[in-house]
């Protein structure tokens, strides 16, 4: 009797444990993705900015540049933010290089 109910029990704190994991990891994915759109959208704005800015006399302007800057801070951060995924042949490459 008690091992029944210890089973049940334990069997109904798993399957919340479970679905604490699941949405967890649901929302953690969502909140990623939110990330990486900012991120393409701060490259995608800095190659723009570039692009206008062949020169670079905006970026060396102190109002201006400070923008840049900023902006490729941001960016910066955001490409350490996640892990790359390597593959394997990406990895026979650099031992190549080496």
């Amino acid at each position: 009797m008690i091992f029944e109910i210890l089973c049940a029990v334990l069997g109904t704190i798993s399957i919340f444990l479970i679905m604490l994991v699941y949405y967890s990891l649901k929302r953690i994915t969502m909140y990623e993705e939110v990330i990486l759109q900012i991120n393409d959208k701060i490259e995608y704005v800095n190659q723009q900015l570039k692009l206008i800015d062949e020169k670079g006399t905006f970026e060396a302007d102190d109002e201006v540049g400070f923008f840049f800057q900023e902006l490729k801070e941001i960016g910066k951060l955001l490409d350490n933010l996640f892990e790359e995924v390597e593959d394997a042949s990406t990895k026979e490459e650099e031992k190549k290089e080496e």
